[in-house]
């Protein structure tokens, strides 16, 4: 797993659209691809979640 802290902004076109502003934000990478933002101030919920690629 790796983590990341950053101030960035997300833009995400998949089956869903999402937008979240420029923040703070702590960025999951885990080992099997998937990828998690959460904000600052409730980092137990992710803000936007995106699945590993299909095989």
């Amino acid at each position: 797993m790796r983590l990341v802290i950053a101030r960035c902004s997300v833009d995400y076109a998949g089956r869903l659209t999402a937008h979240l502003p420029s923040a703070p934000r702590l960025i999951l990478v885990k080992a099997d691809g998937s990828v998690s933002i959460h904000a600052d101030d409730r980092a137990y919920k992710p803000l936007n979640w995106m699945s590993p690629p299909a095989p």
